[in-house]
């Protein structure tokens, strides 16, 4: 039974690799810096913290000699861990964070002989304006610190591919989906339009993946080192649309031009008041109007994702059950 180490356990997405990983059988070292969130965060799985397949190194990923006690031993290795916001405060140490994190994770998994590693990066690290995005596309452009890391961690991630290491990389879109220890920016989005607190969205379009499928992606790339791999999703003009369908309310939504949002959002970025929007490089990115053909990712490893309507209607009935909204406001989600 082969080992694999997995950085990010305890986040969103490393939760359902984990578990992915346990459902094909493998042993799992989760490098975590909070083991007690961990268990806490996979009991409302429905994972076994105790499982015996679960080991746990405690330490952070910019830390060399943590990273590389976590993987020795290990024949395969996860990096999804990343520092995420787009908010002013956390810009620098993002950035530190993804780069070094990156380096640090990757070095230390092909030193310790892995036969296979993947790489978690984000669609973030591709964009072009009006483009369609593929396996093959080069790295885009950058819109702020968010997209800066990603670029970075990219950089590093394709310098050890083209080097011949066995690195596989993987590129989601906005991940959204049930089971969110810490109510990231999609689920956080979808939460707000049902409470009535976002009724306008930035005029462009942007590819959504679920969860689930990520994690069957991530899994899956670990036997195919040396490729790239975008998740099936769909691309979203407004999640209004079908969150409408799924509720079956009627969630009024403008869609306005980038730059007749930009003024309160600049404001909301530069001065962090919980009263304004502040994610000035999300709606950027919307407005690159990117889209995605994940084909090669469907022809290659058979994973061909789940409807967005599905997605968001176990989302929907996940945030009720965790009790971010009403049963009102979910609508007819909660409906058999």
């Amino acid at each position: 039974m082969s080992v694999v180490m997995l950085t990010g356990a305890s986040g969103f997405l490393g939760l359902h690799i984990l578990q992915r990983l346990l459902d094909q059988g493998q042993q799992v070292r989760a490098f975590v810096r909070t083991p007690a969130k961990l268990r806490q965060n996979l009991a409302a799985l429905g994972v076994d913290p105790d499982d015996p397949r679960i080991q746990v190194v405690r330490g952070d990923m910019t830390e060399a000699g943590a990273v590389k006690e976590a993987v020795s031993g290990c024949d395969q290795a996860i990096h999804a861990a990343a520092t995420f916001s787009y908010r002013r405060r956390d810009a620098d140490r993002m950035v530190r964070e993804n780069h070094i994190g990156t380096s640090t994770v990757l070095d230390a998994a092909i030193d310790a002989g892995c036969r296979s590693i993947v790489h978690v990066s984000s669609i973030a690290a591709l964009l072009q304006p009006d483009a369609t995005l593929d396996h093959q596309s080069p790295m885009g452009v950058i819109l702020g610190p968010y997209t800066q890391s990603k670029v970075e961690s990219e950089r590093t991630a394709r310098e050890r591919q083209q080097a011949g290491a066995p690195v596989a990389i993987v590129y989601p879109g906005g991940i959204l989906g049930p089971h969110d220890p810490y109510l990231g920016e999609s689920d956080q989005v979808i939460r707000d339009i049902l409470l009535g607190r976002l009724p306008t969205w930035p005029r462009g379009e942007m590819q959504w993946v679920d969860v689930r499928d990520t994690a069957e992606v991530v899994v899956a790339a670990l036997t195919r080192p040396g490729r790239r791999y975008l998740v099936p999703g769909e691309n979203v003009a407004t999640p209004h649309e079908t969150l409408r369908t799924v509720t079956g309310r009627r969630l009024p939504a403008v869609r306005l031009p980038l730059r007749a949002a930009l003024p309160v959002l600049q404001l909301g970025y530069s001065t962090d008041w919980s009263f304004l929007p502040h994610a000035l490089e999300g709606c950027r990115l919307v407005a690159q109007r990117t889209r995605v053909d994940y084909s090669a990712t469907s022809d290659e490893l058979g994973v061909s994702g789940r409807s967005l309507a599905e997605s968001m209607r176990d989302t929907v009935r996940w945030l009720v059950e965790a009790g971010h909204i009403s049963p009102r406001a979910a609508g007819r989600a909660l409906q058999a």
